[in-house]
C-alpha cells in the first residue's frame, strides 16, 4: 500500500504498480463526489481498509 500511496503523492513510477492507476481514480471519483472532508475521511478510510484487505489476501512474493 506503501508503495501506491508513495507514486500517487509523488506522482512517479517508481514501482510500477499496477493497482496504482485504478486507486488514483477511485480516490479523484471520491473527492469529486463529497464537498464534506469528514465524509471525504470516511470514505477514504474505507476505500484504504478494503485496499489493505486485498493485499492480505493476495501478498506479493
Amino acid at each position: 500500500m506503501a508503495e501506491i500511496v508513495h507514486e500517487i503523492d509523488l506522482k512517479d513510477v517508481k514501482y510500477a504498480r499496477p493497482e496504482t492507476d485504478g486507486f488514483t481514480a477511485l480516490l479523484t471519483g471520491l473527492v469529486a463526489s463529497h464537498r464534506e472532508d469528514e465524509r471525504r475521511m470516511d470514505e477514504g478510510c474505507r476505500l484504504f481498509d478494503n485496499l489493505y484487505a486485498y493485499f492480505h489476501r493476495h501478498k506479493r512474493d
